[in-house]
């Protein structure tokens, strides 16, 4: 292999392994730190806090835009939420929001001249610190999970650093095992944001547990995987290549 190439590529992992390490023992304290936090909790799991959320929120446009919606479109009540349909009449807006264990619930919308007034009707809203402390422990795990992609990323970078080829068997080997690393991340950080959005839900009785898959990381994962099969192929035809010569 060309002596500049493999320089390059050993270079290029050498600082992919110090920015890797750094991040891993950062990772690390944070994991630490948050498990301190919740272990804090756990004395306070019985108390929970209230949150009252009180007043009203002007949404209006310094332009046209919502008289031109208005023209358009028209925002009725259908049951207890809203609606939106094609203008066909003025309609005049007045009538409340009331999804059922959403922060909004009762919340007033009234159509004005220049948008939309929202008047939100003093909802309560109290969050259980055994919600907290699930959601510290999910967000733990997820840091968790985070320093291992982390250093899985570490020790293919060093292979990287240290290699001949880049088509060899370790770091192909290695690219494998930090692509199936970021699995389980994905898994845990869609469970951990379902958690923390759960938190402000009026039913206090359960939390939540859903998933929102971030599509980019998905997307990330298919790349490696490409990424390994080409390789792959990179080194079977090395490797005929070198027992023909």
């Amino acid at each position: 292999m060309n002596q500049n190439f493999k320089k390059n590529i050993n270079t290029a992992g050498e600082i992919g392994r110090i920015i890797a390490s750094i991040l891993g023992v950062l990772l690390i304290i944070g994991a630490v730190a948050l498990s301190a936090v919740a272990a804090l909790t756990v004395a306070v799991s019985d108390e929970s806090i209230d949150i009252t959320v009180n007043g009203t929120a002007d949404i209006s446009s310094q332009g046209e835009l919502f008289t031109k919606f208005k023209k358009v479109f028209s925002v009725k009540q259908d049951g207890d939420s809203a609606k939106v349909d094609l203008a066909q009449n003025a309609v005049d807006v007045d009538f409340r929001i009331a999804d059922s264990g959403n922060i909004l619930e009762d919340a007033k919308l009234t159509e004005t001249d220049k948008g939309y007034n929202l008047e939100l009707a003093g909802k309560k809203v109290t969050v259980s610190m055994r919600r907290v402390f699930f959601g510290l422990v999910v967000s733990v795990l997820e840091i968790v999970c985070s320093a291992v992609v982390i250093f899985m990323l570490r020790n293919l970078m060093r292979s990287l650093e240290k290699c001949d080829t880049p088509f060899g068997g370790d770091v192909i080997s290695r690219m494998k095992k930090f692509g199936f690393s970021l699995i389980p991340y994905v898994v845990l950080h869609s469970a951990s944001k379902s958690t923390w959005n759960s938190m402000l839900q009026a039913n206090e009785s359960s939390v939540n547990f859903g998933f929102d898959i971030d599509l980019t990381i998905i997307l990330g994962i298919l790349i490696i995987i490409l990424l390994v099969m080409v390789f792959s192929y990179g080194a079977q035809l090395q490797k005929e290549s070198d027992e023909t010569l």
